[in-house]
C-alpha cells in the first residue's frame, strides 16, 4: 500500500514528493547534492545547514587534540544518525526497521574527519566528502545523516503537504526532530504527522528530487574520474573495474585534493538529476500495482486454510504458479525489463513477486519477510506461520554467474542458519541460448541433491521471463 493509496489521494502537479510504500523500505536515498543545486524558497539554505552541522564537528575534532576528548566525544554524539523510518527509504532487513548510523559509525565518521583535517580539509564543502574518505560509509549512511539533520525541514514540508490534502495527522514523538549543536544535543519532540496505518508510526515525505540510488558524490566515481587515471594506471585497472572500498579510501587519503577538484566539477554537470521514476530502471517503484490487480483479476480458491508444513508448501506452490501465469502470459514480464532490451535487476524480480504473492499470503495470515538476515546474508523471502511453519525461497536469474551457487550454497546454508526443513529454489530465465537450456535442464538432478546432502526438503520452480517475440517478427 502506498501513502496516497492509503489516504485516498488524487495528486496534481503541486505533489512533487515520493509516494511511499507504507509495508516496506524502497533503496532510494536523500541525494545531498540535489539540495546544494536547490532554488525553491521552502529548501533555501538547506545544503548550508548540512554542511554547517558537520563543520562543527570538524572544529571539535579539530580543537580536541584527541579522540576521548570532551570535544572529540561531543563530536560523536552530533554524528549519532539513527536510521529515519519515518521516510521508509533505505536498506533494512525486512519492511521499514532499520539500525541506522549508531556509536559504532559515528566513531567511523570522527576518525573520517581527523583524517580529512590532517590533509587539510579543514571545513567540509559536502558532507559526501567524509564518506569518500571513509570505509564503511556509504549512500544509506549519507541519507540518515541528511534526514536527521535536516528532519525539522521535512516536517514542515509533509505539514504543508498533509494541510493541503485534509490528511489527518496524530502526534508523534520523532527522534532527532531537532539538534541544539553547541551543546551536542539531539532532541526528541512530539509534532503532528500523518500515521502509517500499518505500523502506526509517523510518516515523513521527500520531494522526489532529491533521491537517488546512490550520491552522485561517491568513492567509486570519484576513482573512475579522469584524474585519477594515473592512479587506474599504478593499479593496472581500467574505469569501472571493480576495486575495493578500502582501496579507493587509501588513495583518496593520499590525494584528498582531488576530492575537492571533482565535486566542484560534479556541481555544474548538465545530466545532473536523481533517480528517474519513469523509466524506473532499478524496478524499485512500480513494481506492485500490476500485481496486485493481477490477484484481483485471479483469486485463490483452491486453498481454504494454511495450519501446518504441508499447507504451508501447497500454498507456495500454487502462488508460483499465479506469479508464473502474471510472467508469461499477463505481461507481467514487463517489470523485469527495460525499454531498452536490457534486464532490471535482481530485485526487480524479487520485488514483482512481492507485488503478487503478498496480495494472496494475507488471505491466510502467511507472514511474507523481504531479505531477512540469517547470519550467512539475507535470503530473499521468508514465508511463516508462527515459529515452525516455514519455509525460505531463493530467487535467481539464469543470466547470473552465481545461479548453481544460489542453490546449492546459498539456500543449503540459509537454511542450516535458520533451522528450516523447507526451500525453495526459484530459477528465472530471460535469455536463449545452450547455457541457459542446460540449466533449466540440470534444475530437477541438482535441486534432488541438494535435498539429499542436506537431509531436508529443498525444492524448485521455474518462470520463463523472455520477452515474448511480437507478431511482426513471427
Amino acid at each position: 500500500m502506498r501513502f496516497s493509496e492509503a489516504f485516498g489521494l488524487k495528486l496534481t502537479k503541486s505533489d512533487d514528493w515520493f509516494d511511499p510504500h507504507l509495508g516496506i523500505d524502497t533503496k532510494l536515498f536523500v541525494d545531498p547534492i540535489f539540495l546544494f543545486t536547490e532554488t525553491s524558497a521552502q529548501w533555501k539554505g538547506a545544503h548550508d545547514e548540512l554542511v554547517d552541522h558537520f563543520a562543527h564537528c570538524f572544529t571539535l575534532i579539530a580543537g580536541g587534540g584527541s579522540k576521548s576528548s570532551p570535544q572529540a566525544k561531543m563530536a560523536q554524539r552530533l554524528l549519532v544518525f539513527p536510521e529515519p523510518v519515518e521516510f521508509g527509504l533505505g536498506y533494512t532487513e525486512d519492511s521499514t526497521r532499520g539500525a541506522g548510523s549508531g556509536g559504532r559509525f559515528a566513531q567511523t565518521m570522527v576518525d573520517g574527519i581527523a583524517v580529512a583535517i590532517s590533509r587539510g580539509i579543514l571545513r567540509p564543502k559536502h558532507i559526501e566528502e567524509v564518506g569518500i574518505l571513509t570505509e564503511g560509509i556509504g549512500a544509506d549512511r549519507i541519507s540518515d545523516a541528511t534526514c536527521n539533520v535536516l528532519k525539522h525541514r521535512f516536517i514542515k514540508y509533509t505539514q504543508r503537504v498533509a494541510a493541503r490534502h485534509g490528511i489527518p495527522m496524530a502526534s508523534h514523538v520523532v527522534v532527532n526532530s531537532s539538534c541544539i549543536a553547541a551543546q551536542g544535543r539531539w532532541l526528541s519532540q512530539a509534532v503532528d504527522l500523518p500515521t502509517n496505518p500499518l505500523t502506526g508510526k509517523a510518516v515523513l515525505l521527500v520531494p522526489r528530487r532529491f533521491l537517488n540510488t546512490l550520491p552522485v558524490l561517491n568513492a567509486n566515481d570519484w576513482f573512475d574520474s579522469s584524474l585519477n587515471s594515473d592512479l587506474r594506471q599504478q593499479l593496472n585497472v581500467n574505469v569501472g573495474q571493480r576495486v575495493s572500498k578500502r582501496k579507493i579510501v587509501e588513495l583518496a587519503r593520499q590525494h584528498p585534493d582531488r576530492i575537492r577538484t571533482w565535486a566542484d566539477e560534479q556541481e555544474s554537470r548538465p545530466d545532473l538529476k536523481g533517480y528517474d521514476f519513469d523509466a524506473d530502471r532499478r524496478g524499485l517503484i512500480n513494481w506492485d500495482r500490476a500485481g496486485r490487480e493481477f490477484a484481483a483479476a485471479n483469486p485463490l480458491t483452491t486453498i481454504s486454510q494454511v495450519t501446518n508444513q504441508e499447507e504451508l508448501r501447497g500454498l507456495l506452490q500454487s502462488v508460483l504458479e499465479l506469479f508464473k501465469r502474471f510472467v508469461e502470459q499477463q505481461g507481467g514480464w514487463r517489470l523485469l525489463w527495460n525499454d531498452d532490451g536490457s534486464e532490471k535487476p535482481e530485485e526487480a524480480l524479487q520485488l514483482a513477486f512481492l507485488g503478487v504473492a503478498q496480495n494472496y499470503l494475507r488471505l491466510f495470515n502467511v507472514e511474507l519477510d523481504r531479505e531477512v538476515e540469517l547470519g550467512r546474508g539475507p535470503v530473499d523471502f521468508k514465508l511463516s506461520q508462527g515459529s515452525k511453519v516455514r519455509i525460505l525461497v531463493e530467487f535467481k536469474k539464469t543470466t547470473s554467474g552465481k545461479f548453481w551457487n544460489g542453490l546449492e550454497h546459498q539456500l543449503t546454508s540459509y537454511m542450516t542458519s535458520d533451522g528450516c526443513a523447507e526451500g525453495w529454489f526459484v530459477a528465472v530465465r530471460y535469455r536463449d541460448g545452450r547455457q541457459h537450456d542446460a540449466k533449466v535442464t540440470e534444475l530437477h538432478r541438482r535441486t534432488a541433491k541438494a535435498s539429499l546432502d542436506l537431509g531436508a526438503t529443498v525444492k524448485h520452480f521455474y518462470v520463463d521471463a523472455r520477452r515474448p517475440v511480437s507478431a511482426s517478427r513471427i
